[in-house]
Protein backbone atom coordinates (compact mmCIF):
# COMPACT_ATOMS: atom_id res chain seq x y z
CA UNK A 1 0.00 0.00 0.00
CA UNK A 2 0.95 3.74 -0.47
CA UNK A 3 2.71 5.07 2.43
CA UNK A 4 2.89 8.81 3.76
CA UNK A 5 6.17 8.60 5.17
CA UNK A 6 9.29 8.59 3.86
CA UNK A 7 10.76 6.09 1.48
CA UNK A 8 13.85 5.10 0.16
CA UNK A 9 15.73 2.55 -2.49
CA UNK A 10 18.03 -0.26 -1.33
CA UNK A 11 19.83 -0.95 -4.81
CA UNK A 12 22.16 -2.21 -6.71
CA UNK A 13 23.54 -2.62 -10.18
CA UNK A 14 25.66 -5.01 -12.16
CA UNK A 15 26.68 -5.01 -15.69
CA UNK A 16 28.86 -7.57 -18.08
CA UNK A 17 30.12 -7.32 -21.70
CA UNK A 18 28.75 -10.66 -22.52
CA UNK A 19 29.82 -13.45 -24.43
CA UNK A 20 30.40 -11.93 -28.24
CA UNK A 21 31.05 -8.26 -28.14
CA UNK A 22 34.62 -6.88 -27.21
CA UNK A 23 34.16 -3.73 -25.33
CA UNK A 24 30.88 -2.59 -22.89
CA UNK A 25 28.94 -0.09 -24.30
CA UNK A 26 25.76 -0.30 -21.61
CA UNK A 27 26.38 2.36 -18.03
CA UNK A 28 23.96 1.65 -15.07
CA UNK A 29 23.83 3.73 -11.90
CA UNK A 30 22.10 2.95 -8.36
CA UNK A 31 21.74 4.86 -5.27
CA UNK A 32 19.42 5.33 -2.61
CA UNK A 33 17.12 8.03 -4.89
CA UNK A 34 17.81 7.58 -8.19
CA UNK A 35 18.25 3.79 -10.91
CA UNK A 36 19.42 4.79 -14.33
CA UNK A 37 20.43 2.28 -17.50
CA UNK A 38 21.67 3.65 -20.34
CA UNK A 39 22.71 1.09 -23.24
CA UNK A 40 25.00 3.03 -26.01
CA UNK A 41 23.92 1.84 -29.54
CA UNK A 42 26.06 -0.54 -30.48
CA UNK A 43 25.65 0.16 -34.23
CA UNK A 44 26.78 3.59 -34.19
CA UNK A 45 30.80 4.86 -32.95
CA UNK A 46 31.34 5.63 -29.49
CA UNK A 47 28.19 3.65 -28.10
CA UNK A 48 30.35 3.29 -24.67
CA UNK A 49 30.95 7.08 -24.98
CA UNK A 50 27.53 8.13 -25.18
CA UNK A 51 26.25 6.12 -22.29
CA UNK A 52 29.37 6.99 -19.85
CA UNK A 53 28.32 10.51 -20.70
CA UNK A 54 24.98 10.38 -20.13
CA UNK A 55 25.25 8.64 -16.18
CA UNK A 56 28.10 10.87 -15.41
CA UNK A 57 25.87 13.40 -15.81
CA UNK A 58 22.44 12.02 -14.30
CA UNK A 59 24.09 10.37 -11.52
CA UNK A 60 24.58 13.79 -9.77
CA UNK A 61 20.89 13.75 -9.68
CA UNK A 62 20.85 11.32 -6.43
CA UNK A 63 20.27 13.22 -3.45
CA UNK A 64 17.24 13.79 -0.97
CA UNK A 65 14.33 15.36 -3.24
CA UNK A 66 13.71 19.31 -3.00
CA UNK A 67 10.81 21.11 -3.73
CA UNK A 68 11.34 21.57 -7.35
CA UNK A 69 9.59 19.54 -10.10
CA UNK A 70 11.32 16.40 -10.33
CA UNK A 71 9.73 15.33 -13.56
CA UNK A 72 10.68 18.83 -14.90
CA UNK A 73 14.44 18.41 -13.21
CA UNK A 74 14.76 15.04 -14.68
CA UNK A 75 13.97 15.96 -18.04
CA UNK A 76 16.03 18.75 -18.13
CA UNK A 77 18.80 17.02 -16.89
CA UNK A 78 18.59 14.63 -19.78
CA UNK A 79 18.34 17.28 -22.27
CA UNK A 80 21.89 18.79 -20.57
CA UNK A 81 23.23 14.69 -21.19
CA UNK A 82 22.10 14.77 -24.81
CA UNK A 83 23.84 18.50 -25.47
CA UNK A 84 26.94 16.63 -23.68
CA UNK A 85 26.76 14.07 -25.98
CA UNK A 86 26.46 16.60 -29.34
CA UNK A 87 28.92 18.87 -27.74
CA UNK A 88 31.36 15.74 -27.50
CA UNK A 89 31.40 15.27 -31.21
CA UNK A 90 32.28 18.88 -31.71
CA UNK A 91 35.32 18.04 -29.40
CA UNK A 92 35.90 14.44 -31.28
CA UNK A 93 34.38 14.68 -34.75
CA UNK A 94 34.90 10.27 -35.21
CA UNK A 95 32.38 9.70 -32.58
CA UNK A 96 29.42 11.30 -35.24
CA UNK A 97 26.46 9.36 -34.52
CA UNK A 98 26.55 7.95 -31.37
CA UNK A 99 23.74 7.95 -29.19
CA UNK A 100 22.26 5.67 -25.98
CA UNK A 101 18.85 4.82 -24.80
CA UNK A 102 17.81 6.07 -21.27
CA UNK A 103 15.50 4.07 -18.64
CA UNK A 104 15.46 6.93 -15.12
CA UNK A 105 13.79 6.14 -12.12
CA UNK A 106 13.97 9.28 -9.80
CA UNK A 107 12.69 9.79 -6.20
CA UNK A 108 10.29 12.63 -5.72
CA UNK A 109 8.03 14.14 -3.34
CA UNK A 110 5.00 12.25 -1.69
CA UNK A 111 6.48 8.62 -1.90
CA UNK A 112 6.55 9.08 -5.84
CA UNK A 113 9.37 8.41 -8.60
CA UNK A 114 9.97 10.45 -11.64
CA UNK A 115 10.44 8.16 -14.91
CA UNK A 116 12.22 8.91 -17.76
CA UNK A 117 12.75 6.52 -20.96
CA UNK A 118 13.65 6.95 -24.26
CA UNK A 119 14.70 3.29 -26.58
CA UNK A 120 14.86 0.09 -25.90
CA UNK A 121 15.61 -0.91 -22.56
CA UNK A 122 12.82 -1.81 -20.10
CA UNK A 123 11.40 -1.09 -16.49
CA UNK A 124 9.82 -3.31 -14.97
CA UNK A 125 8.13 -3.16 -10.74
CA UNK A 126 7.45 -6.61 -9.35
CA UNK A 127 4.85 -5.48 -7.12
CA UNK A 128 2.43 -8.35 -5.46
CA UNK A 129 4.54 -11.44 -7.06
CA UNK A 130 2.81 -9.78 -10.53
CA UNK A 131 6.12 -8.15 -12.83
CA UNK A 132 4.96 -5.70 -14.41
CA UNK A 133 6.53 -3.62 -17.30
CA UNK A 134 6.37 0.41 -17.14
CA UNK A 135 8.14 1.46 -20.25
CA UNK A 136 7.64 1.04 -24.05
CA UNK A 137 9.84 -0.15 -26.42
CA UNK A 138 10.64 2.71 -28.82
CA UNK A 139 11.86 0.01 -31.89
CA UNK A 140 10.24 -0.53 -35.44
CA UNK A 141 8.86 -4.06 -34.33
CA UNK A 142 7.17 -2.64 -31.37
CA UNK A 143 5.58 -0.11 -33.57
CA UNK A 144 4.42 -2.71 -35.88
CA UNK A 145 2.32 -4.87 -32.81
CA UNK A 146 1.05 -1.23 -31.67
CA UNK A 147 -0.09 -1.07 -35.17
CA UNK A 148 -1.41 -4.50 -35.03
CA UNK A 149 0.36 -5.63 -38.32
CA UNK A 150 2.43 -8.49 -36.02
CA UNK A 151 1.92 -10.09 -32.93
CA UNK A 152 4.13 -9.84 -29.94
CA UNK A 153 5.58 -13.42 -30.27
CA UNK A 154 6.54 -12.43 -34.10
CA UNK A 155 8.35 -9.13 -32.92
CA UNK A 156 10.49 -11.25 -30.49
CA UNK A 157 12.33 -12.99 -33.78
CA UNK A 158 11.69 -10.09 -36.19
CA UNK A 159 14.98 -9.48 -38.60
CA UNK A 160 14.31 -6.21 -37.74
CA UNK A 161 13.67 -6.31 -33.93
CA UNK A 162 17.08 -4.18 -33.03
CA UNK A 163 16.00 -1.51 -34.99
CA UNK A 164 15.40 1.61 -32.34
CA UNK A 165 13.50 4.60 -33.34
CA UNK A 166 14.32 6.89 -30.85
CA UNK A 167 17.50 7.57 -28.81
CA UNK A 168 19.13 10.05 -26.84
CA UNK A 169 22.80 11.65 -28.58
CA UNK A 170 24.03 12.63 -32.49
CA UNK A 171 21.73 10.72 -34.22
CA UNK A 172 19.70 13.48 -36.26
CA UNK A 173 16.46 14.38 -34.33
CA UNK A 174 16.03 16.17 -30.72
CA UNK A 175 15.25 13.52 -27.53
CA UNK A 176 11.89 12.43 -27.28
CA UNK A 177 11.05 11.13 -23.52
CA UNK A 178 8.37 9.41 -22.12
CA UNK A 179 7.55 10.89 -18.74
CA UNK A 180 5.07 10.04 -16.04
CA UNK A 181 4.95 9.92 -12.15
CA UNK A 182 4.18 6.81 -10.46
CA UNK A 183 3.03 5.84 -7.32
CA UNK A 184 5.46 3.87 -5.18
CA UNK A 185 4.61 1.18 -2.66
CA UNK A 186 6.62 -0.64 -0.18
CA UNK A 187 7.89 -3.50 -0.98
CA UNK A 188 7.67 -2.81 -4.64
CA UNK A 189 11.34 -3.98 -6.56
CA UNK A 190 11.74 -1.98 -9.64
CA UNK A 191 14.14 -3.36 -11.73
CA UNK A 192 15.54 -1.43 -14.93
CA UNK A 193 17.89 -3.44 -17.56
CA UNK A 194 19.32 -3.22 -21.16
CA UNK A 195 17.71 -5.81 -23.93
CA UNK A 196 20.63 -7.88 -23.37
CA UNK A 197 18.62 -9.75 -20.26
CA UNK A 198 15.22 -9.51 -22.30
CA UNK A 199 16.77 -10.65 -25.50
CA UNK A 200 17.98 -13.68 -24.19
CA UNK A 201 16.73 -14.26 -20.76
CA UNK A 202 12.43 -15.87 -20.51
CA UNK A 203 10.59 -13.40 -18.53
CA UNK A 204 9.12 -16.03 -16.61
CA UNK A 205 12.87 -17.01 -15.24
CA UNK A 206 13.13 -13.05 -14.96
CA UNK A 207 10.22 -12.96 -12.17
CA UNK A 208 10.98 -16.09 -10.16
CA UNK A 209 14.48 -14.51 -9.39
CA UNK A 210 13.43 -11.56 -8.36
CA UNK A 211 10.78 -12.79 -6.51
CA UNK A 212 13.06 -15.23 -4.78
CA UNK A 213 16.25 -13.57 -4.19
CA UNK A 214 16.02 -10.84 -1.32
CA UNK A 215 19.44 -9.58 -1.78
CA UNK A 216 19.10 -6.68 -4.85
CA UNK A 217 22.97 -7.52 -5.43
CA UNK A 218 22.82 -10.95 -5.55
CA UNK A 219 19.52 -10.35 -7.83
CA UNK A 220 21.42 -8.72 -10.32
CA UNK A 221 23.85 -11.21 -10.83
CA UNK A 222 21.56 -13.97 -11.62
CA UNK A 223 19.78 -12.08 -13.63
CA UNK A 224 22.50 -11.86 -15.77
CA UNK A 225 23.82 -15.20 -15.18
CA UNK A 226 20.37 -16.06 -17.00
CA UNK A 227 21.09 -13.90 -19.87
CA UNK A 228 24.77 -15.69 -20.14
CA UNK A 229 22.90 -18.85 -20.17
CA UNK A 230 20.75 -17.91 -22.89
CA UNK A 231 23.33 -16.76 -25.08
CA UNK A 232 24.87 -13.56 -23.85
CA UNK A 233 25.50 -11.79 -27.61
CA UNK A 234 24.66 -8.40 -26.20
CA UNK A 235 26.46 -6.18 -23.73
CA UNK A 236 23.68 -6.57 -20.32
CA UNK A 237 23.24 -4.44 -17.63
CA UNK A 238 20.70 -4.82 -14.61
CA UNK A 239 19.93 -2.09 -11.84
CA UNK A 240 17.82 -3.39 -8.62
CA UNK A 241 15.88 -0.95 -6.57
CA UNK A 242 13.41 -2.48 -3.64
CA UNK A 243 11.42 0.54 -1.97
CA UNK A 244 11.93 0.83 1.77
CA UNK A 245 10.09 2.59 4.68
CA UNK A 246 11.55 5.18 6.54
CA UNK A 247 14.89 6.32 7.51
CA UNK A 248 17.17 3.31 5.85
CA UNK A 249 20.95 2.73 6.00
CA UNK A 250 21.99 2.61 2.21
CA UNK A 251 24.59 1.97 0.25
CA UNK A 252 25.86 5.09 -1.47
CA UNK A 253 25.27 5.08 -5.11
CA UNK A 254 27.35 2.82 -7.45
CA UNK A 255 28.19 2.70 -11.40
CA UNK A 256 28.58 -0.12 -13.54
CA UNK A 257 29.81 -0.58 -16.70
CA UNK A 258 31.10 1.53 -19.56
CA UNK A 259 31.30 4.83 -16.90
CA UNK A 260 33.10 2.61 -14.34
CA UNK A 261 35.25 1.18 -16.76
CA UNK A 262 35.71 4.32 -18.31
CA UNK A 263 35.63 7.21 -16.22
CA UNK A 264 37.88 9.77 -18.56
CA UNK A 265 34.83 9.55 -20.65
CA UNK A 266 32.82 11.78 -18.11
CA UNK A 267 34.90 14.58 -19.23
CA UNK A 268 34.00 14.80 -23.21
CA UNK A 269 31.65 17.07 -23.74
CA UNK A 270 31.62 19.49 -20.69
CA UNK A 271 33.26 22.41 -22.11
CA UNK A 272 30.01 24.79 -22.68
CA UNK A 273 31.66 26.98 -25.14
CA UNK A 274 32.55 24.34 -27.90
CA UNK A 275 30.20 24.23 -30.71
CA UNK A 276 28.67 20.92 -31.44
CA UNK A 277 25.93 19.44 -34.41
CA UNK A 278 23.30 20.62 -31.91
CA UNK A 279 23.99 24.32 -32.35
CA UNK A 280 22.54 24.34 -35.66
CA UNK A 281 18.51 23.71 -36.30
CA UNK A 282 19.07 21.19 -39.00
CA UNK A 283 20.15 18.63 -36.68
CA UNK A 284 16.49 18.30 -35.66
CA UNK A 285 14.87 18.20 -38.89
CA UNK A 286 12.47 20.47 -40.42
CA UNK A 287 10.87 22.18 -37.35
CA UNK A 288 8.32 19.79 -36.49
CA UNK A 289 10.11 19.62 -32.96
CA UNK A 290 8.51 21.24 -30.18
CA UNK A 291 11.04 24.33 -29.41
CA UNK A 292 11.95 23.69 -25.83
CA UNK A 293 13.84 20.71 -26.35
CA UNK A 294 15.83 22.74 -28.92
CA UNK A 295 19.02 24.63 -28.36
CA UNK A 296 17.75 28.70 -27.97
CA UNK A 297 20.64 29.87 -30.59
CA UNK A 298 18.58 27.28 -33.33
CA UNK A 299 15.20 28.94 -32.97
CA UNK A 300 14.43 32.64 -35.16
CA UNK A 301 12.15 34.84 -35.01
CA UNK A 302 12.63 35.44 -38.88
CA UNK A 303 10.29 34.35 -40.80
CA UNK A 304 12.63 33.18 -44.03
CA UNK A 305 12.65 29.09 -43.75
CA UNK A 306 16.42 29.61 -44.77
CA UNK A 307 16.73 31.46 -41.70
CA UNK A 308 15.26 28.95 -39.48
CA UNK A 309 16.90 26.03 -40.64
CA UNK A 310 20.61 27.94 -39.70
CA UNK A 311 21.20 28.50 -44.01
CA UNK A 312 21.70 32.09 -43.68
CA UNK A 313 23.17 32.19 -39.77
CA UNK A 314 27.37 33.01 -40.19
CA UNK A 315 30.00 30.83 -39.21
CA UNK A 316 31.82 31.19 -36.11
CA UNK A 317 35.32 31.89 -35.65
CA UNK A 318 38.11 31.50 -33.05
CA UNK A 319 41.68 30.97 -32.30
CA UNK A 320 40.88 27.18 -32.88
CA UNK A 321 38.60 27.08 -36.11
CA UNK A 322 41.74 26.63 -38.50
CA UNK A 323 43.01 23.73 -36.67
CA UNK A 324 39.30 22.10 -36.75
CA UNK A 325 38.75 22.82 -40.25
CA UNK A 326 42.10 20.94 -40.89
CA UNK A 327 41.43 17.91 -38.91
CA UNK A 328 37.51 18.45 -40.74
CA UNK A 329 39.62 18.11 -44.04
CA UNK A 330 41.86 15.10 -43.00
CA UNK A 331 38.98 13.28 -41.90
CA UNK A 332 36.57 14.02 -45.09
CA UNK A 333 39.85 13.03 -47.00
CA UNK A 334 39.97 9.49 -45.43
CA UNK A 335 36.00 8.95 -45.59
CA UNK A 336 36.75 9.79 -49.34
CA UNK A 337 40.07 7.83 -49.43
CA UNK A 338 37.85 4.55 -48.21
CA UNK A 339 35.19 4.52 -50.46
CA UNK A 340 37.34 4.95 -53.16
CA UNK A 341 39.24 1.55 -51.73
CA UNK A 342 35.49 0.16 -51.05
CA UNK A 343 34.08 0.65 -54.54
CA UNK A 344 37.34 -0.63 -56.13
CA UNK A 345 37.10 -3.67 -54.25
CA UNK A 346 33.03 -4.02 -55.23
CA UNK A 347 34.33 -3.61 -59.00
CA UNK A 348 37.44 -6.39 -58.59
CA UNK A 349 34.74 -8.67 -57.29
CA UNK A 350 32.12 -8.44 -59.74
CA UNK A 351 35.06 -8.71 -62.59
CA UNK A 352 36.63 -11.99 -60.95
CA UNK A 353 32.83 -13.38 -60.41
CA UNK A 354 31.99 -12.45 -64.20
CA UNK A 355 34.98 -13.97 -65.09
CA UNK A 356 34.42 -17.65 -63.17
CA UNK A 357 31.18 -17.41 -64.44
CA UNK A 358 31.97 -17.12 -68.12
CA UNK A 359 34.20 -19.91 -67.61
CA UNK A 360 31.51 -21.67 -66.13
CA UNK A 361 28.88 -21.45 -68.49
CA UNK A 362 31.73 -21.91 -71.88
CA UNK A 363 32.64 -25.11 -70.34
CA UNK A 364 29.02 -26.32 -70.35
CA UNK A 365 27.07 -28.14 -73.78
CA UNK A 366 23.60 -29.48 -74.46
CA UNK A 367 22.32 -31.53 -77.10
CA UNK A 368 18.68 -30.18 -78.40
CA UNK A 369 16.42 -29.89 -81.30
CA UNK A 370 16.93 -27.85 -84.13
CA UNK A 371 14.79 -27.42 -87.45
CA UNK A 372 14.26 -31.58 -86.89
CA UNK A 373 17.81 -32.15 -86.51
CA UNK A 374 20.33 -33.08 -83.61
CA UNK A 375 22.08 -30.08 -82.68
CA UNK A 376 25.41 -29.43 -80.54
CA UNK A 377 24.85 -26.12 -78.37
CA UNK A 378 27.60 -24.22 -76.17
CA UNK A 379 26.95 -22.32 -73.01
CA UNK A 380 23.38 -23.33 -70.85
CA UNK A 381 20.01 -23.68 -72.18
CA UNK A 382 18.25 -20.59 -70.63
CA UNK A 383 18.33 -16.34 -70.86
CA UNK A 384 19.90 -13.99 -68.48
CA UNK A 385 17.17 -11.10 -69.37
CA UNK A 386 17.67 -10.47 -73.11
CA UNK A 387 20.89 -12.34 -73.05
CA UNK A 388 21.38 -15.71 -74.47
CA UNK A 389 23.67 -18.04 -72.19
CA UNK A 390 24.03 -20.48 -75.29
CA UNK A 391 24.86 -20.50 -78.90
CA UNK A 392 24.78 -23.34 -81.64
CA UNK A 393 28.09 -25.24 -82.08
CA UNK A 394 27.09 -27.52 -84.53
CA UNK A 395 24.29 -29.45 -86.45
CA UNK A 396 24.30 -33.11 -87.19
CA UNK A 397 22.63 -35.23 -90.11
CA UNK A 398 20.77 -37.21 -87.25
CA UNK A 399 16.91 -36.31 -88.11
CA UNK A 400 15.15 -36.13 -84.83
CA UNK A 401 12.29 -38.23 -86.29
CA UNK A 402 14.48 -40.93 -86.84
CA UNK A 403 14.76 -41.33 -83.22
CA UNK A 404 11.93 -43.54 -80.87
CA UNK A 405 9.85 -41.17 -78.68
CA UNK A 406 11.65 -40.95 -75.40
CA UNK A 407 14.83 -39.72 -76.93
CA UNK A 408 12.28 -37.10 -78.95
CA UNK A 409 11.11 -36.26 -75.63
CA UNK A 410 14.47 -35.35 -74.23
CA UNK A 411 15.67 -33.47 -76.98
CA UNK A 412 12.36 -31.24 -77.32
CA UNK A 413 13.51 -29.69 -74.02
CA UNK A 414 17.90 -30.71 -73.76
CA UNK A 415 20.40 -32.88 -72.77
CA UNK A 416 22.78 -31.06 -70.53
CA UNK A 417 26.50 -32.22 -70.70
CA UNK A 418 29.55 -31.59 -68.47
CA UNK A 419 31.62 -31.30 -71.14
CA UNK A 420 32.30 -31.61 -75.32
CA UNK A 421 33.53 -35.39 -74.67
CA UNK A 422 30.37 -35.63 -72.86
CA UNK A 423 28.51 -34.08 -75.88
CA UNK A 424 30.21 -35.72 -77.84
CA UNK A 425 29.16 -39.31 -76.89
CA UNK A 426 25.11 -38.33 -76.50
CA UNK A 427 25.48 -37.48 -80.27
CA UNK A 428 27.41 -40.95 -80.82
CA UNK A 429 24.24 -42.68 -78.88
CA UNK A 430 21.44 -40.52 -80.80
CA UNK A 431 23.71 -41.26 -83.89
CA UNK A 432 23.65 -45.13 -83.44
CA UNK A 433 20.07 -45.14 -82.44
CA UNK A 434 19.33 -43.51 -85.69
CA UNK A 435 20.85 -46.00 -87.69
CA UNK A 436 19.33 -49.08 -85.67
CA UNK A 437 15.61 -47.58 -86.13
CA UNK A 438 16.17 -46.78 -90.14
CA UNK A 439 16.80 -50.60 -91.07
CA UNK A 440 13.41 -50.97 -89.50
CA UNK A 441 11.08 -51.68 -91.78
CA UNK A 442 7.57 -50.53 -91.34
CA UNK A 443 6.34 -48.83 -88.05
CA UNK A 444 9.18 -48.40 -85.54
CA UNK A 445 7.66 -49.25 -81.92
CA UNK A 446 9.80 -47.63 -79.00
CA UNK A 447 11.72 -50.18 -77.34
CA UNK A 448 10.59 -50.95 -74.00
CA UNK A 449 14.08 -49.60 -72.52
CA UNK A 450 15.47 -47.11 -74.75
CA UNK A 451 19.32 -45.80 -75.34
CA UNK A 452 19.38 -43.46 -72.71
CA UNK A 453 21.26 -40.33 -74.32
CA UNK A 454 21.74 -38.55 -71.01
CA UNK A 455 24.94 -39.09 -69.01
CA UNK A 456 24.01 -41.74 -66.48
CA UNK A 457 23.37 -40.44 -62.97
CA UNK A 458 26.37 -40.97 -60.27
CA UNK A 459 26.53 -43.95 -58.46
CA UNK A 460 25.51 -43.72 -54.91
CA UNK A 461 29.39 -44.23 -53.78
CA UNK A 462 30.71 -41.51 -55.89
CA UNK A 463 28.19 -38.82 -54.54
CA UNK A 464 27.17 -38.38 -50.75
CA UNK A 465 24.51 -36.15 -50.50
CA UNK A 466 24.87 -34.53 -47.36
CA UNK A 467 28.75 -34.63 -47.53
CA UNK A 468 27.90 -32.08 -50.48
CA UNK A 469 25.59 -29.86 -47.75
CA UNK A 470 28.51 -29.87 -45.51
CA UNK A 471 31.08 -28.52 -47.98
CA UNK A 472 28.42 -25.63 -48.90
CA UNK A 473 27.30 -24.78 -45.29
CA UNK A 474 31.09 -24.09 -44.54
Amino acid sequence: MTTDGTITLRSAARSHTGLVRKNNQDSGYAGPNFLLIADGMGGHAGGDVASAITVARLAELDREPGGEDSLELLRTSILEANDRICRGVGEQPELAGMGTTVTAVLRAPGNRFALAHIGDSRGYVLRDGRLQPITHDHTFVQMLVDEGRITAEEAETHPQRSVVMKVLGDVGASPDLDLSLREAQIGDRWMLCSDGLTGFADLDDITRVLTEVSDPDEACRQLIDLALAGGGADNVTVVVGDVLEGEVETPAGVSVGSVHLNPRYAAIGENTEAESPADTATHYGDGDVPTDTVPLQAVSGDDDPKARDGATQPLRTGPGDEEEEDDLDEEVGKRSFLGWIITGLVIIALAVGGFFAYNYVSSQYYVAADEGKVSLYRGIDTTLGPIELSRLEDTTDIEVGSLNSYSQDRLRGSIPAGSRDEADRIIDNLRKESERSSGVSGNVEDSTSPTDPAPSPPSSTSADPSDAITRESQ
